[in-house]
């Protein structure tokens, strides 16, 4: 089709007979339109965009924060009363927000606080005079937005971990854990961690990762023997670990060195002599002493005794008292040739 200079298009609402809408042409003379162009009437704007607005200040100023409207009234002659529900309004926290039913106009009347709602999802509703609805229910969604407001705070007083002595450096021992109440993973939130001291406080055995919480060894060895456990005060601070004027929290941590079996049983003595009377049998002869530097009462601690000589014909026996680490030595079988028997020497080893 072609059209003239000053034709013109009539397009009449089907719903509201009494609306027309005229497209005049006055480009393109005798040319085809474009085929991407149509003559749409425009619908109803029964939407609104979503509000963001920052917590711990005072938004007065910033009224009416939203504002819904029905072109409703216009095109039906009719009164329309507006209306929200939602938190704070209808639902706790109570009193965030007032209304104006006759502008639809939404007013905020007090300081937001994101850690406690975060978000509010309102509803709003375009009312005819007996309370019904005249259009779709409307969402309107308020993002509460974060402010530094919070500081980490860990997540217990006092952390407990354990490692090996002799543990290769860089070993994971533990994790420590702050909190932080601001909105997660932005810089509000991060968390920082430091070593503020060691008990004992020479060489530092331990260092910690500032942005993970993790504990691990240096390579500097350690030796249970030297020192069975360590304490460390730590601390979290806010972002990057800069001084600020906010509290600072502190914890402890304890870690025990868990003992290995690195020490041999060592004789208080290199020859033991024992007597007992003639033709008696199951008697304790002696007690044989040893040392180990191990975790006394642990199994690297509990020494084994063997007879290396001396005993071929089996009429000594020798277990350890596990109280004590002793080797017991007792004759469990008599023979005239007993008293010629003897042992001259001991190997002791370990479990």
């Amino acid at each position: 089709q072609q059209f003239c200079p000053h034709d013109f298009l009539v397009c009449k609402d089907i719903e509201y007979p009494y609306k027309y809408y005229n497209a005049l042409n006055t480009r393109n003379e005798n040319q085809l339109l474009p085929k991407h162009t149509h003559l749409v009437r425009q619908k109803r704007a029964w939407i609104t965009a979503p509000v963001a607005l920052r917590e711990g200040e005072d938004l007065s100023k910033k009224n009416p924060i939203a504002k819904i409207h029905s072109d409703i009234a216009e095109e039906r002659g009719l009164k329309i009363t507006y209306k929200y529900t939602g938190k704070g309004i209808t639902e706790p926290p109570f009193g965030i927000f007032v209304f104006n039913p006759s502008t639809g106009e939404l007013n905020v009347t007090s300081i937001l606080d994101r850690e406690e709602t975060p978000y509010f999802l309102l509803m709003g509703y375009a009312l005819d005079e007996k309370g019904n609805n005249l259009e779709k229910p409307l969402e309107l969604r308020i993002k509460v937005l974060d402010i530094n407001d919070n500081e980490p705070v860990f997540t217990q007083e006092v952390f407990t971990g354990s490692v090996e002595e002799l543990s290769a450096a860089h070993t994971l021992v533990m994790k420590i854990t702050a909190i932080d109440a601001d909105e997660p993973n932005t810089m509000n939130s991060k968390v920082s961690y430091r070593i503020v001291s060691q008990e004992p406080a020479y060489p530092p055995v331990f260092y910690l990762n500032k942005d993970t919480g993790e504990i691990y060894t240096t390579s500097i060895t350690l030796d249970r023997e030297e020192h069975s456990s360590y304490s460390l005060t730590v601390e979290a601070r806010d972002g990057n670990g800069q001084i600020t004027d906010k509290p600072v929290k502190q914890a402890q941590v304890q870690i025990r060195i868990l003992d290995v079996n690195d020490n041999i049983p060592v004789t208080e003595n290199e020859m033991y002599e024992g007597t007992i009377e003639e033709n008696q049998v199951n008697v304790e002869v002696m007690r044989i002493k040893v040392t180990d530097a191990d975790e006394i009462g642990s199994d690297n601690w509990l020494a084994n005794f063997t007879f290396a000589s001396g005993n071929e014909g089996g009429y000594f026996h020798i277990e350890t008292d596990a109280q004590t680490n002793e080797g017991i030595v007792t004759l469990i079988k008599v023979s005239h040739e007993c008293s010629k028997l003897g042992w001259n020497k001991l190997l002791l080893e370990r479990i």
